[in-house]
């Protein structure tokens, strides 16, 4: 199954699941700053799916374009800063995001099976309605080949989507450069 299917079949399964919520009325929420559920971090378990590839510095160039998936998983955590954010007449928060993820490498440096993964940046969240949120991303990670062998820094950048089930847990979509990710956020702390 080529990338493009993948991500289409993604995006319309998580479109059905929105739709078929069994509160399909959510309340409108973008207009009221702080109408969100109280929190002081978010912590997500996730799945990751790389389908795109930069040379990513890779003498041999085996890293380009799309084709070699990778899949892995990882964890996120996002300490929030600023709430109201940089629009205070809107409901959005500002916090800074950072974890840790493994995929599995096909081409990594010849010799390791894995890739590690450490993102480190700012997430700009904008509560919507009292289900649905968006969020944007923007940072640096630490890529390396198998444990901390070869690193280097990467620019990263991701835009996602929340599903609140209820006011401490979500399903969460992200997509980006480098990650296509899935997972479930809990939200902590008040």
């Amino acid at each position: 199954m080529g990338a493009r299917k993948i991500l289409v079949t993604g995006s319309l399964v998580t479109a059905a699941l929105f739709a078929l919520s069994s509160e399909a009325q959510a309340r409108p929420t973008i207009k009221n700053p702080n109408d969100h559920p109280e929190y002081r971090a978010e912590l997500e378990p996730h799945a990751n799916f790389i389908f795109w590839h930069g040379t990513y510095g890779n003498k041999y160039g085996r890293y380009n374009g799309v084709g070699d998936a990778e899949f892995g998983g990882g964890f996120r955590a996002t300490i929030e800063v600023a709430d109201p954010a940089f629009i205070p007449k809107i409901n959005n928060t500002v916090g800074v995001t950072f974890g840790i993820d493994f995929t599995n490498c096909r081409y990594c440096y010849g010799r390791y099976g894995y890739s590690v993964w450490n993102p480190v940046g700012v997430q700009w969240n904008f509560f919507f309605t009292d289900k649905f949120s968006a969020f944007g991303e923007l940072g640096f990670m630490l890529r390396s080949a198998g444990f901390y062998a070869h690193a280097d820094a990467d620019f990263f950048a991701a835009i996602g989507g929340r599903y609140h089930f209820t006011d401490k847990v979500a399903l969460t979509f992200r997509i980006g450069q480098p990650f296509v990710s899935v997972g479930v956020s809990f939200f902590v702390g008040s």
